[in-house]
C-alpha cells in the first residue's frame, strides 16, 4: 500500500497540511482547524441537498454534526485563549467538550474585556449559536447519581459519534417512537450563520491581539 502522507504527481490531488498553518501562531491555527470542520460540514450537507434520492443523509449526519460540534468546539476554544491573553491572563481554555462551558466563559471573558455598546453586536454575532447549544443540550444533557448518591448533570456530546452514552444507554434518538429529524436546509442556513460569526468573532479577537503586542514591542 502507498503511504497515505505521501504526494501525488498531480498538485491538485494533494491536501497541504501546513500550507495554512503558522508554526509560531498557536491561535490561528485552531482557527484553521475550526474552519476546515465547518467547511466540511458545509460542503457535505451541500452534497445531500443535490441529491438525497439514496437517503444519504441518513448516515452522514452523524459525522455532519460531529465536524459541526467541534469545529463549534475549537473555535470558542480560540476566543477564549485570546480573550485571555487580550486581559493579560495565563489561562488558555477548559479542556473539555463541553460547549455550553465554552460558550458562557466566553461571554464571561467579553465581559470583563468590554463595558461599551458593543456587547449588544457581540451578543447578535451569537444569537444562533446560543441558541443552538441550548435545543442541542436539551438533548443531550442528563442528571445522573454518582458514586456519593449525589445528582450531577452530564452531557452526552459523544452522541453523534457512539450510538451508546458513557453508561452504555442509547443515545436521545434511539430509543424513541418519534423520529428524530434534521432539517437540512434549516441547517445549513443557521450554521453558515453560526460559522461566519465564529469567524470574523475569532479573527476580531487574534486582530485585537496583534495590535496589543505591537503597541507592546
Amino acid at each position: 500500500m502507498k503511504d497515505i502522507f505521501s504526494y501525488n504527481k498531480d498538485i491538485e490531488k494533494n491536501a497541504y497540511m501546513n500550507w495554512r498553518t503558522q508554526s509560531f501562531d498557536h491561535i490561528h491555527n485552531m482557527i484553521v482547524v475550526a474552519e476546515g470542520f465547518s467547511d466540511s460540514a458545509l460542503l457535505l450537507v451541500k452534497e445531500i441537498l443535490k441529491d438525497n434520492t439514496d437517503k444519504k443523509a441518513d448516515n452522514l449526519i452523524f459525522p455532519i454534526l460531529f465536524n459541526a460540534n467541534h469545529s463549534i468546539e475549537v473555535y470558542l476554544k480560540a476566543i477564549c485563549w485570546t480573550q485571555n491573553q487580550l486581559l493579560d491572563k495565563n489561562d488558555t481554555f477548559e479542556g473539555n467538550h463541553n460547549l455550553k462551558g465554552l460558550f458562557t466563559k466566553v461571554v464571561d471573558l467579553e465581559n470583563e474585556l468590554n463595558n461599551s455598546n458593543d456587547k449588544a453586536v457581540f451578543h447578535d454575532k451569537l444569537s444562533n449559536l446560543n441558541a443552538y447549544i441550548n435545543e442541542l443540550y436539551g438533548k443531550i444533557e442528563r442528571t445522573v447519581v454518582d458514586k456519593k448518591g449525589n445528582n450531577k448533570t452530564i452531557h452526552d456530546i459523544t452522541f453523534c459519534r457512539y450510538s451508546l452514552n458513557n453508561d452504555l444507554e442509547p443515545q436521545f434518538y434511539i430509543n424513541t417512537l418519534d423520529n428524530v429529524v434534521v432539517d437540512l436546509e434549516n441547517f445549513l442556513t443557521v450554521f453558515k450563520s453560526i460559522f461566519y460569526n465564529l469567524q470574523s468573532l475569532s479573527t476580531h479577537y487574534l486582530s485585537l491581539l496583534e495590535g496589543k503586542q505591537e503597541n507592546e514591542y
